[in-house]
């Protein structure tokens, strides 16, 4: 279902086109104060208008999954509303982030940081603080690994091939899911998060002769390109491995029970030979001395969209001191290496680098004043299956000249 129709009536207020007005002249607003039910129409009505990305932010895991659902009900192309997923991993625990996971998370950072206009037109991602809190990639590492191969370029398939395993792609046989690579004589194969599918690389020599994208599952080619931009696969860049295993070499060599023992033991030669590997993200505030943020990537012409400030801080404060007990379980139970960098964004290292950035508040701030939109949203009444109420409700404000739109997943038993 997609309603996007019906986002030409808030062009007929002038409240929404004052606020548009002020939003491409820069610079933040008051809180808006608006029903939970009236923000995602607003939000796509914005990306569409104004064409900038926005980021946009709730404060819970489940608020953000309703959030990012409505607005593609809303956006006119839900192809361009994103959800950035949260890690399933608890601070401080060493287990292995899911694959979906940590390819879901790279697409949103390449779609954010594309240089093409037309790419990010428009665009909206969904965050929960949980998403938001941890650090990733910084934007610099970002851009250093990412490399676009042309038609016609000279290539060095064993440097490439080197320089994809530093950058976090799985070298394969048969290359089948996003972060993954092939070499096969003079043929590469690469999977980028950000593509819709797997590409074809074709030498003649060490010449780029032909790029095309392919199904994995039958190999059939099926579109050919001029280019491909080939992105870093995943946030802790495991070319970076060999210098946090020397870091660390103290507590590798300290005596641990036989079977963790082990486990380190095999991460210890991963993070060495610098490939990835499950579990790599455990040592991802390792990797870099200036953690980076989600809004890091959000251009400066992006929009900063907060769902409810107040929600958003105290979900914050929550998730900073559950890391805080966490870090205290992991200390007393031996499983942290000494010094272990904190593995969330600060709260007030989070403001401070929103400083200059326009910011949008959907909801109420401090104080519970609203905005002139507020008063053009009113909740609706509930009719709970009372169809009869319902089709006399519609009747009256027909009759009084007013335009009524029905929306419902039993609209063929409406329509009767």
């Amino acid at each position: 279902m997609n309603v996007s129709g019906l986002l030409t009536w808030l062009d007929t207020l002038p409240a929404y086109r004052a606020l548009r007005e002020d939003l491409q002249a820069g610079g933040s607003l008051p809180p808006l104060g608006l029903l939970r039910a009236a923000r995602p129409a607003l939000v796509a009505a914005l990306a569409g208008d104004l064409g900038h990305p926005m980021l946009l932010v709730a404060g819970s895991v489940e608020r953000a999954r309703a959030l990012y659902q409505s607005v593609c009900y809303w956006h006119p192309d839900p192809g361009r509303v994103l959800r950035f997923p949260e890690p399933p991993a608890l601070f401080y625990e060493r287990a292995p982030w899911p694959r979906e996971t940590a390819t879901r998370r790279m697409a949103v950072l390449c779609r954010l940081s594309s240089p093409s206009a037309e790419e990010t037109q428009g665009l909206v991602v969904v965050a929960s603080v949980r998403a938001l809190i941890q650090p990733t990639l910084p934007l610099r590492q970002f851009r250093l690994g990412t490399r676009t191969l042309r038609v016609g370029q000279s290539l060095d398939l064993e440097k490439r091939a080197r320089r994809w395993v530093g950058l976090g792609y799985e070298p394969v046989s048969v290359v089948e899911e996003p972060g993954q690579f092939s070499h096969r004589g003079g043929i590469l194969d690469v999977f980028p998060p950000a593509e819709p599918g797997p590409v074809r690389i074709e030498l003649f020599g060490d010449q780029v002769e032909s790029i095309r994208r392919f199904d994995p599952a039958t190999q059939r080619s099926q579109v050919y390109l001029e280019a491909v931009t080939v992105t870093p696969a995943c946030e802790p860049l495991p070319r970076h491995g060999p210098r946090v295993a020397g870091e660390l070499r103290p507590w590798f060599d300290a005596p641990h029970p036989p079977e963790v023992a082990e486990e380190l033991a095999n991460h210890r030669e991963l993070l060495s030979a610098g490939v990835p590997f499950p579990g790599l993200e455990f040592y991802l505030p390792y990797f870099y001395s200036h953690p980076a943020s989600l809004a890091d990537y959000l251009p400066a012409s992006g929009l900063l969209v907060v769902d409810d400030m107040a929600q958003l801080a105290d979900s914050w404060a929550e998730f900073e001191e559950e890391a805080v007990g966490l870090r205290e379980t992991a200390e007393r139970e031996g499983t942290l290496p000494p010094d272990y960098p904190t593995p969330c964004l600060a709260w007030d290292d989070w403001q401070e680098g929103l400083a200059d950035r326009p910011l949008l508040i959907l909801g109420y701030g401090r104080e519970e004043a609203g905005s002139d939109l507020t008063a053009c949203f009113h909740p609706g009444s509930r009719y709970g299956g009372q169809l009869g109420r319902m089709l006399d409700d519609v009747e009256r404000a027909l009759l009084a000249g007013e335009q009524v739109v029905v929306v419902s997943r039993q609209a063929r038993r409406l329509a009767e």
